[in-house]
């Protein structure tokens, strides 16, 4: 256990001066509720007319607190995958594309440990991001909802908590990518394989399966198909998307203990 501390505090210590957690966090966390409350706003403005009132027709009906959050959870269900997904290309990628995961081979924490540090690091990260995001929605929401009839009640802090829950399953869904960038030790073919995963979820909406598809899960869990789709992924699918992250971490932990030619 001290070694694994030691290894998670080195490597929370690397995330926080990477480039590309100075450039997702503020992302995630203020552009998030910027979206949920701006695209909440324009369905209702009546400025927006044709095939683009259809797109936002869900989000102009129902009380606003309650819209605001339903549609950062739709959001982050997208958006937490694609941060989590570029966080790990270049934490266990970059390393190996650029020669730097030699030196791992000269230190006593095994190889294995410090995978499964930079794991639960980025994990933690984006956890940490998809609680800042909603608890910004949350206030910026209540603060809304205070200036109008509507109050802030429970079906808003229902919404708020499956928009949590959406964007958690999601930063969990970006695990299975490190194995991705340990296998071909390239972060751009990380990106490409979580690009490919993203379009394939698509197929696999548009055919009808996507409420057993763990990378359809979250987004359709939220609503974004209609509440028909959000219906369908019952507690099961759910508890199938939550196995990714261990599953994902495991097998990236077996990876970096098997590296013999960095």
């Amino acid at each position: 256990m001290t070694v694994l501390r030691t290894a998670l505090r080195v490597e929370a210590i690397a995330w926080r001066r990477s480039t590309v957690q100075r450039l997702a966090t503020p992302l995630l966390i203020a552009l998030v509720p910027v979206a949920s409350i701006g695209l909440t706003t324009l369905a209702r403005s009546g400025a927006v007319g044709g095939a683009g009132a259809a797109k936002l027709a869900d989000y102009a009906a129902g009380d606003p607190a309650t819209t605001h959050l339903v549609a950062a959870g739709q959001i982050l269900s997208v958006a937490v995958l694609m941060a989590g997904g570029f966080a790990v290309a270049a934490t266990f990628g970059q390393p190996l594309a650029d020669g730097r995961a030699g030196a791992y081979f000269g230190l006593t924490t095994p190889r294995g440990t410090l995978a499964f540090a930079r794991g639960l690091v980025v994990l933690g990260w984006a956890a940490a991001c998809v609680a800042g995001a909603v608890a910004v929605t949350v206030g910026a929401s209540a603060a809304v909802a205070a200036t109008t009839d509507a109050p802030f009640g429970p079906a808003a802090w229902a919404a708020a908590g499956r928009a949590l829950a959406a964007g958690l399953l999601a930063a969990g869904l970006a695990l299975p990518f490190a194995a991705v960038a340990t296998a071909t030790r390239s972060p751009l073919a990380t990106v490409g394989a979580l690009i490919g995963v993203v379009g394939l979820t698509q197929v696999v909406v548009l055919v009808g399966a996507g409420a057993w598809f763990p990378y359809a899960v979250p987004s359709l869990w939220t609503g974004t198909g209609g509440p028909d789709a959000a219906a369908d992924v019952g507690g099961a699918a759910v508890a199938i998307t939550a196995a990714v992250a261990p599953v994902g971490a495991a097998l990236v932990v077996v990876q970096w203990r098997r590296l013999t030619d960095v």
